[in-house]
């Protein structure tokens, strides 16, 4: 989305098509989590929450502070060669029942992600005074 926002004026953007956003790194870190247990099984790993593609890229340009001219359309209206679930949201059930660790909401994700690609400064907690 970032790079789309630089080649034209106005992003089109599924509005009908639901999943959850998932950062990769917290998906690594959830499967190592499973490969060091004896557990096994069928498990769906995603980040918490769920969203829209448009819901999705207008939170990417809010949190980089980027004011981009967004239009929701609906699957039909932008003809793709692929076709996608239109609801594809994943229940963590296994990683409950087994007691492994649930991520984090796709929000938190995405903020982390902003932060290491450097698209967004990370909070700066050292000139706190602790004063009581």
């Amino acid at each position: 989305m970032l790079k789309l926002y630089h080649t034209t004026e106005q992003l089109t953007v599924i509005n009908d098509q639901v999943g959850c956003p998932t950062y990769t790194v917290d998906l690594a870190m959830s499967i190592v989590e499973l490969m060091i247990s004896d557990k096994y099984g069928i498990y769906h790993i995603s980040n918490t929450g769920s969203c829209s593609w448009f819901e999705f890229a207008k939170e990417i340009f809010r949190q980089s502070n980027i004011q981009a001219n967004l239009k929701p359309c609906t699957t039909e209206e932008l003809s793709r060669p692929a076709k996608r679930p239109m609801y594809s949201v994943m229940d963590h059930v296994g990683l409950r029942i087994n007691s492994f660790s649930i991520l984090p909401h796709w929000q938190d994700a995405l903020n982390r992600f902003l932060i290491q690609i450097g698209r967004k400064q990370s909070p700066d907690f050292s000139n706190n005074t602790n004063e009581g």
